[in-house]
């Protein structure tokens, strides 16, 4: 094993939502980081795709494998019908992929326990992290207008808002019959030229890698003010395996393997694990030692559990009108009136409103229809440029049943065991789901659909993990402090979205880039007083 010579103040493991902001935070203030990122470094121009060149579709289905880790990727099930879940692996983490909403969560999101008797309350306030979401809703640009309905937010974001799309205004008509308020969404996109990067040119790729770096993602946004600082190393096509611990139980450093498969240790004071909520608790658990039998910082016994995703569902309608639905970008138009526990609900809290174009380009709508020769012309000429959608985004509730754990047979080249993943819809769920198909299907139908196409729901494939080392007072019952910090090891932080508490409905980037930000200032605070 190869031993990096110096020791770093702090080594970050990951680069996404998390990894990327406290990179940036903590190197401004003259700390030396070493960022660790399992994934390639990408160039936008010539990694990520834009439907602006002919064979897009085409292409986009070999250009998806660039960003995954094949030792990162496999994964076993302990039931048979979970699906994977989504992650991305490169520097950028999964904002390289991400469809840019930029939605803060709500005030009631952080205390469910307290208003519906559900879940439980997050240690930190909304009103603790409004500063905290103001600074980065700054740093990247929003795009958005403020004074929405829902949201206490006075102050306007940095860039105007996007317009409705035609497709967008279609599906308002419904809304606007049935009651429901549409606001543009505030997304991590630009509207205008900012900060030396240029205005979105709305080619609806945003899931392929932004390739004018006009969508505000982490490899353009803070790992390039990170860098600039001088005190950052980006160690890509870095696989960490385990932290290891001194005598007294104190992290003093990260195994890792890089793309030759030479084994390295780079050694740290402070070690941030931001690797996102699968393989984050896979890390911590992999490295037991011991002073840890049962996992790194998991006195709790609670690493991996509470393992949540979105309950996402969505629905296209069919139009008379030739909408070209396939031009521009997925969504434009937000409502989160259904976000809460409705009165006379069978269920527990509610779902968020996020209007998309539906089926875009033309080899994907061939795919999904029936038809070869005349036939397939005849129904493209029906569905192609005929297509809007609904997609709602619903709050899971946290299970402890639902979790990550290691898989005591099965390893990865690299000899780390997969995580082994339990999850499943819980009545709550369930319920859900079938409030928000029929909700879906009353505003195709009040916009004039003519006729409706389902998507199904996939236990385990949302792209969006929370949960598996939640924050919390009591080291009894969470894992991690309301900073992110581990209960039993002062220099061990997780920052990312593992930490959540529950699962709210907003799209969840902007808040772990938020909780990152004040995670950071506390960490700044304790190494300058000699407490880490």
């Amino acid at each position: 094993m190869t031993k990096n010579k110096e020791t770093c103040d702090v080594c970050i493991i990951g680069s996404g939502s998390g990894g990327a902001v406290v990179a940036k935070e903590l190197a401004e203030q003259g700390m030396s980081i070493v960022v660790l990122e399992a994934g390639k470094r990408f160039d936008p121009l010539r990694n990520y795709i834009s439907s602006a060149k002919p064979d897009w579709e085409i292409s986009s289905w070999q250009h998806a494998k660039q960003f995954r880790v094949e030792a990162l990727h496999k994964v076993t099930f302990e039931n048979e019908f979970t699906h994977r879940p989504a992650e991305v692996h490169g520097v950028g983490g999964g904002t390289i992929r991400y469809l840019a909403y930029a939605i803060r969560m709500l005030p009631d999101d952080f205390r469910i326990y307290t208003v519906d008797g559900v879940g439980k309350d997050w240690p930190i306030s909304y009103e603790d992290l409004v500063p905290y979401y103001r600074k980065v809703e700054l740093d990247l640009g929003v795009s958005g207008l403020s004074g929405d309905p829902w949201t206490p937010l006075v102050d306007p974001y940095p860039n105007p808002p996007f317009k409705f799309s035609y497709a967008n205004k279609i599906i308002k008509r419904g809304c606007d019959k049935l009651g429901i308020k549409l606001w543009p969404t505030p997304m991590a996109r630009l509207s205008k030229p900012f900060d030396g990067r240029p205005h979105c040119i709305q080619c609806g790729r945003c899931s392929a890698g932004c390739m004018t770096k006009a969508k505000s993602s982490m490899d353009v946004t803070y790992i390039t003010k990170a860098e600039a600082t001088n005190n950052v190393s980006i160690q890509s096509e870095a696989i960490a395996t385990r932290i290891r611990v001194d005598k007294s139980g104190k992290p003093t450093g990260v195994i890792y393997y890089d793309n030759n498969g030479v084994e390295h240790e780079q050694k740290a004071k402070i070690i941030v694990v931001s690797a996102g909520a699968v393989q984050s608790p896979r890390l911590l658990l992999n490295s037991h030692s011991n002073q840890y039998p049962n996992g790194l910082a998991n006195s709790s016994g609670l690493i991996g559990k509470y393992f949540m995703q979105h309950t996402g569902l969505s629905a296209s309608g069919i139009f008379e009108d030739r909408i070209d639905s396939f031009r521009g970008f997925f969504g434009g138009a937000t409502s989160q009136d259904y976000a809460k526990t409705l009165p006379n609900s069978t269920f527990a809290r509610g779902w968020i409103h996020e209007l998309h174009a539906g089926i875009k380009g033309p080899v994907q709508t061939a795919q999904a229809i029936d038809g070869w020769g005349a036939n397939l012309k005849k129904q493209m000429k029906y569905f192609f440029g005929h297509i809007a959608g609904v997609a709602t985004v619903g709050e899971q509730l946290p299970y402890e049943k639902n979790s990550i754990t290691l898989d005591p047979k099965i390893k990865d080249d690299y000899g780390m065991p997969v995580p082994r993943i339990n999850f499943q819809f819980f009545e709550n769920d369930r319920l859900m789901a079938k409030a928000m198909e029929k909700n879906i299907h009353d505003i195709l139908d009040a916009a004039g659909a003519v006729r409706i196409i389902n998507s199904t729901i996939k236990p385990g494939a949302a792209p969006h993990n929370m949960g598996t080392c939640r924050m919390g007072n009591n080291p009894t019952s969470s894992v991690l402090n309301s900073f992110c910090q581990a209960h039993d090891v002062p220099n061990l932080f997780v920052i990312d979205s593992s930490c959540f508490v529950t699962s709210g409905t907003a799209n969840p980037s902007l808040t772990i880039h938020a909780i990152a930000a004040r995670a950071s200032e506390y960490i700044i605070k304790e190494a300058t007083a000699l407490n880490l």
